[in-house]
């Protein structure tokens, strides 16, 4: 993964005064002549793009990420304007006038820190899979070593999280209260306002659809929810539909992971192979759990080897966890179960901290 910052221009002389800028910040950089490298795109710690090429990338249907610098010559127009608002760009600024606020952008780039929370998708490769279950699982082990954790349900038509952890009959925000935000989304103001679960070292809060409100989200909703907690260094776990749906598509181009979860069944493996097409159009970041036992001796890496994924972890079977469930007791409470220790091992895989 390129994380290095990138530069988006087919123009000579606008590339090399970012170079330049560049070299000042001391900061190696990525270069693209355009901007429909999707990985590129979503890897890079920052983005500083030519005016002319955002209606390129609008047209491209890049996914909307913080930290997106537009350079332009000259004041831009509405029509650009109107293009920045929809790509989701942070900041115009005229190149001639702006070279030091450029170079800090590029240091603050290379250094990292604040700002760089994690996100990671959970979808099931079939019906009854335990997609939420081990989303939830995630969100749990996280807390033990984040303050702040964000659990996001993306499913319209599942049970929802909130059932899952047991909160269903509290107060508090969901995604309808969400529609049409403009601007950014103060992370800690949306915390406040979410039902939430004490774990560990701080609280879990749970975004989930309401009991009256079966429709899908706006896309541009989750990507504010998904900014916010980004800029706020939140770990945010979001459980995925199976189905096609455009906030589906959204997350698993930004997520930086997208765990693909199977049980060890043939059946299964061909469900998946669907789900991987999909992956792959999308250029997210897949990764596979396992889940057992399998019914036909089928291993964890057979699986991976057929749907050619990297393979995070297994998960071992757990018959106590739908009891846990019925009782309210959060998954990967324990921390000795094989569902908690394979989300510590999923969190691990993008550098997430794991007590």
């Amino acid at each position: 993964m390129d994380e290095r910052p990138l530069i988006i221009t087919d123009d000579e002389n606008v590339l090399d005064d970012l170079l330049r800028i560049s070299a000042a910040a001391g900061v190696d950089v990525t270069h693209s002549r355009e901007p429909g490298q999707r990985g590129l795109w979503r890897s890079a710690s920052v983005v500083l793009i030519d005016a002319p090429q955002v209606r390129r990338a609008v047209s491209a249907r890049l996914g909307r990420r913080p930290g997106v610098i537009v350079v332009a010559a000259e004041e831009p127009d509405a029509d650009l304007w109107e293009q920045c608002v929809r790509l989701g760009v942070e900041r115009t600024v005229l190149l001639e006038h702006s070279e030091e606020f450029l170079v800090g952008v590029l240091s603050d780039a290379a250094l990292g820190g604040p700002g760089d929370g994690r996100c990671i998708a959970v979808v099931g490769a079939c019906g009854g899979a335990g997609a939420s279950v081990f989303a939830a699982a995630l969100a749990v082990v996280a807390g033990r070593s984040c303050e702040e954790v964000l659990l996001a349900d993306c499913d319209p038509c599942g049970p929802g999280l909130d059932v899952v952890l047991g909160v269903e009959s509290d107060g508090g925000v969901r995604w309808s209260d969400l529609s049409a935000p403009s601007g950014r989304l103060p992370a800690e103001a949306l915390r406040r306002a979410l039902p939430s679960v004490p774990v560990g070292r701080g609280r879990l809060s749970v975004l989930c659809h309401d009991r009256r409100f079966d429709s899908d989200v706006d896309p541009e909703v989750v990507d504010v929810v998904l900014d916010s907690g980004r800029r706020a260094g939140l770990i945010t776990v979001l459980d995925l539909p199976r189905h096609l749906t455009a906030v589906a598509d959204r997350v698993m181009e930004q997520a930086d992971l997208t765990v693909l979860l199977a049980p060890a069944e043939v059946r299964a493996c061909f469900a998946a192979g669907r789900i991987c097409r999909r992956l792959t159009d999308l250029g997210a970041r897949p990764g596979l759990v396992v889940r057992g036992p399998s019914p036909g001796g089928l291993g964890a890496q057979d699986v991976a080897d057929v749907l050619g994924l990297p393979l995070l972890t297994r998960i071992r079977a757990e018959p106590k966890v739908a009891r846990d469930l019925e009782f309210g007791r959060p998954p990967g409470v324990d921390p000795r179960s094989s569902l908690a220790r394979a989300a510590g091992r999923v969190l691990a895989s993008v550098g997430a901290p794991v007590r």
